[in-house]
Parts: structure tokens; sequence; C-alpha cells
């Protein structure tokens, strides 16, 4: 085996490592006990123009799982290169407690979005991530469908 050939292999056993630590996360919906395991301590989320330290995205993914206690999170594609990884995912739940000042609608809601998840020593230091904010906001009946 040359030496080239041990590169590619280790370069693609550390992108299945940095996919599967992501996928642990997302595979729990973000819940915040697994932030806490799975994301370094100085991690930081951009999100909407906002930015997100650990403590922050625990408590914003603590009041969705609150809102939506059905949560679950669909990967539906995932791409890994370097130290980061792409996910395009899809999230359902049905909202039954008050989420952000809006009560409860019993409505399903499903909403999508992509990540990119920076990793670094095994856990996920940093992610952007765009989600359809209008779509999500429409379901909670913030905004009317025909906007």
């Amino acid at each position: 085996m040359g030496k080239n050939e041990t590169n590619d292999e280790q370069i693609c056993g550390s992108l299945d490592k940095n996919k599967e630590i992501v996928l642990k996360v997302a595979r729990e919906g973000w819940n915040p006990v697994i932030v806490d395991k799975h994301c370094t301590d100085d991690y930081l989320m951009h999100y909407g123009g906002e930015k997100l330290d650990r403590e922050n995205l625990k408590e914003f993914m603590g009041a969705i799982h609150h809102a939506l206690p059905d949560l679950h999170f669909e990967i539906e594609d995932i791409i890994a290169e370097n130290d980061k990884v792409v996910t395009r995912w899809k999230a359902e739940g049905t909202h039954k407690k008050t989420f952000q000042g809006v009560f409860p609608t019993n409505r399903k809601v499903s909403f999508s979005g992509i990540t990119i998840s920076r990793v670094k020593g095994e856990k996920i230091a940093e992610d952007w991530e765009e989600v359809d904010q209008l779509n999500f906001t429409q379901q909670f009946g913030v905004y009317p469908d025909n906007i």
C-alpha cells in the first residue's frame, strides 16, 4: 500500500467519524443534553443573522422541544469534506405548548434547513444554519399563509 492510499483511508475514516458525530446530535433533535456532550465549550452557531453560544443554543432548543414534545429530525442528505459536514434536514412535531409567545395550535409543524457543521476534536465547534423561517412561523399562525 502506497503512502497516498494510507492518507486517503485516514481522510475517509475521519470524514465518516465527523459525519457520525453530526448525525448523533441530529438524531436526538439537538436536545440540550446532547449539545453539552457533543459540542465544544466555545461552540458558536450562526443562525439568521444571530450568533448563539452553547448556552443560548440549549435554551432555544429546549424551548422548541418543550413546545413540540414529539419533535424529530430526519437527515435527507449529508456531505463531508475536511472538517465540515453539511446536512439537509427536515423536522416535524406537534405544537402542544407555548413557543415564543405563541399559544399551542395542536397543529403538525414541519420545517427544513441546511446546516454546515465544523468539527474539531470529535465535537461540533461551529454551525452555520439556514431555516425556512417564514414557513416555520406561518405554521405557528404568526403570519398568514398567503404572504
